[in-house]
């Protein structure tokens, strides 16, 4: 007969052997859950990455900022530290422009799955486009130092890419009221100061 104590020791052993058979199925679950969510996420930004939709909002915010950037490259350096000290002056943009750049961004959050994403996740999609767009095509730079040159241009394209998802994702969090104009033109001023400072950063890497 089995005596009390040999039966407390077997209970407990049987407790404890259910809890690790529990805790051991809820972690497989778990990892199941967290690797289906990940493929549902990675499917979700590729799905909105191809979508007319995400097209149509990056044609927009480009053809704003080439705006920008044309309207600020016959500026002398006075007259682009002034524009960067007032930014109300909103000249350089036409209303039809700025329409229909809420329009894109609208059909965006509408018609796509893109409300959905986290903030972490919507700046991982405005990063493989920005890179795609940055690392495509592009030929680096040869010369007697071809290494470094490659290295600091290489580095200015990450950086170029990093301020295009920078600006693309204060895009979209601008709102259409009367300080939208505001709010885009605070996105292109600090996307052009971006790439004004990688600019002079590949300057001075290369003469090293």
């Amino acid at each position: 007969m089995i005596n009390s104590k040999k039966k407390i020791s077997l209970h407990v052993t049987a407790i404890i052997c259910v809890v690790l058979a529990t805790t051991f199925f809820n972690s497989c679950n778990s990892n199941d859950y967290n690797d289906e969510q990940m493929y549902d996420t990675k499917l979700l930004i590729d799905t909105i990455a191809t979508s007319d939709e995400f097209g149509e909002f990056e044609r927009n915010s480009e053809l704003l900022s080439d705006k920008f950037q044309a309207y600020t490259s016959t500026l002398s350096a006075e007259e682009y530290n002034k524009l960067m000290e007032n930014l109300n002056d909103d000249d350089y943009m036409e209303e039809k422009e700025l329409q229909q750049m809420n329009e894109a961004k609208e059909n965006l959050l509408l018609h796509t799955g893109f409300s959905r994403l986290s903030e972490d996740e919507r700046m991982l999609l405005f990063m493989q486009y920005a890179e795609s767009r940055e690392f495509t095509g592009k030929t680096l730079i040869k010369t007697r130092t071809e290494g470094n040159a490659n290295s600091c241009e290489t580095n200015k394209q990450i950086a170029y890419a990093q301020a295009k998802a920078d600006y693309d994702n204060a895009i979209i969090k601008c709102r259409q009221e009367s300080s939208t104009n505001y709010c885009y033109t605070q996105a292109l001023a600090k996307y052009e100061r971006s790439k004004r400072t990688s600019d002079r950063v590949y300057e001075e890497c290369i003469k090293k």
